[in-house]
């Protein structure tokens, strides 16, 4: 855990409490992943980031640290932002905007291996968006926003141990159809 994960922890007991340039710090990052492992575009994601803070900030005299933690409580909000958004946008995916949202990550790579690179990432995202609503979610919260099989059960209502199976069977679900795709 970093450093400023640790200076939050345990430190906003009260809302007025709540150190708000720390929170964006340290959980705006998993709430923009959260966002992206959801199928959603590095734009859309931040506009949705946003509106999930800005959600928090209006109802920060709600949060009650003896029911959640500040990140559940935030990744909570996030998902019902997800879901609000889901409802009024349906919407469609191209191959052309997935790939003009994948930046490749160094010079390392060769073009051929950039093109490669671009390709699964289509491919991923593409069979991300195909999976049911409950696995998609469970991804997007442990690979997007990083949390643990049990901060998740907290959300939830699983077990550790049925998110830890749910995860492992989606994993080998989208290894085998990148596979398949890639022969």
């Amino acid at each position: 855990m970093n450093t400023k994960a640790n200076t939050k922890k345990g430190l906003f007991k009260r809302a007025e409490s709540i150190d708000w340039e720390l929170v964006i710090q340290c959980d705006y990052p998993r709430i923009f992943n959260y966002f992206r492992y959801s199928g959603l575009d590095d734009d859309t994601a931040q506009d949705l980031s946003a509106v999930t803070l800005e959600k928090a900030w209006r109802a920060r005299k709600r949060f009650d640290s003896e029911k959640s933690a500040l990140t559940s409580w935030l990744i909570t909000i996030a998902k019902r932002t997800l879901i609000d958004y889901f409802r009024t946008q349906r919407p469609e995916w191209s191959s052309d905007q997935l790939d003009e949202n994948y930046e490749p990550g160094s010079d390392e790579h060769n073009p051929e291996q950039q093109i490669q690179l671009t390709e699964d990432m289509e491919k991923l995202r593409t069979l991300l968006y195909e999976l049911p609503e409950r696995e998609r979610d469970l991804v997007a919260l442990k690979y997007g926003a990083g949390m643990t099989n049990r901060e998740i059960s907290k959300l939830t209502e699983l077990t550790e141990s049925n998110i830890g199976t749910i995860n492992h069977r989606v994993l080998n679900f989208l290894r085998k159809k990148l596979e398949v795709k890639n022969e």
